[in-house]
């Protein structure tokens, strides 16, 4: 187990577990936070062994409760550094997958925090909204972005606009999680998901997120249909995992990945 001042991490099976800590305020962070958990996800590829991150919440309150408002209020100080909100929220290719086990409330950055995950499992106590608005601000850290990506334009826009809460139950019904369960089962459907997400080939899993988001920015289906235009993929069709993989299959066992 790693502590950091304002996070736990835990790694076993190749999943990594990066818990948000700071229950006193609902798991909102300030700029202090946002530099140490910038600092670890930069070390996470890195890091042996580790084939998925998983991120949630310390307690039961709160996955993000968002920015840290009477921090900032207190110190007239607002920041997050480089790698966006949480650390994270500004990277578009991280390489390795990350899922969002939403324990609680996910509120502004906290939901945008959600939203750059690649997947999110939700308890059914969670609850997401884009409050920035009713403050005066807009949700500028991806949710804005994100969010008519992950349910089309037309659902997004009502939350974005309304800074309405969306409960867990609608959040699944409009596509925007991928499982919602009892609070007590939230942690071990995440590892559940990770798990089975840690069975593939690592470099597969990296190249299936870079054309599966590269895609989004090109202009047509055509575009997107012209592998040359992601350098990974040729990489892995003629990696050491792909051999392995055909070998595995035929040989009817589970295969043994290198991620060469």
């Amino acid at each position: 187990m790693e502590r950091g001042s304002y996070y736990t991490l835990s790694v076993e099976g190749g999943i990594a577990v990066l818990t948000i800590e700071r229950q006193d305020r609902m798991n909102a962070l300030h700029p202090a936070a946002h530099h140490e958990l910038s600092d670890l996800f930069d070390r996470l590829p890195s890091m042996k062994g580790i084939r998925v991150v998983v991120v949630t919440g310390g307690g039961d309150r709160a996955f993000c409760a968002g920015y840290d408002l009477k921090d900032n209020l207190e110190s007239g100080v607002m920041e997050i550094g480089s790698g966006g909100f949480a650390g994270f929220n500004a990277r578009t290719d991280y390489p390795l997958p990350v899922i969002a086990a939403v324990n609680g409330l996910a509120l502004g950055g906290g939901f945008e925090l959600a939203l750059a995950c690649d997947f999110i499992v939700a308890a059914d106590t969670a609850t997401f909204a884009l409050p920035e608005p009713k403050v005066g601000w807009a949700a500028l850290g991806g949710g804005i972005q994100r969010l008519p990506r992950a349910v089309g334009m037309k659902r997004a826009m009502d939350i974005i606009l309304t800074g309405r809460v969306v409960k867990a139950d609608e959040a699944f019904a409009i596509g925007l999680v991928s499982e919602v369960v009892p609070r007590q089962d939230l942690m071990a459907a995440a590892r559940r998901w990770a798990s089975e997400v840690a069975t593939c080939a690592p470099l597969s899993i990296r190249c299936s997120k870079e054309v599966a988001y590269g895609s989004f920015d090109l202009p047509s289906l055509s575009d997107a249909l012209d592998i040359s235009r992601f350098p990974l993929t040729q990489r892995v069709m003629e990696s050491e995992d792909a051999v392995e993989g055909k070998r595995a299959f035929t040989e009817r066992r589970p295969p043994r990945w290198t991620g060469k």
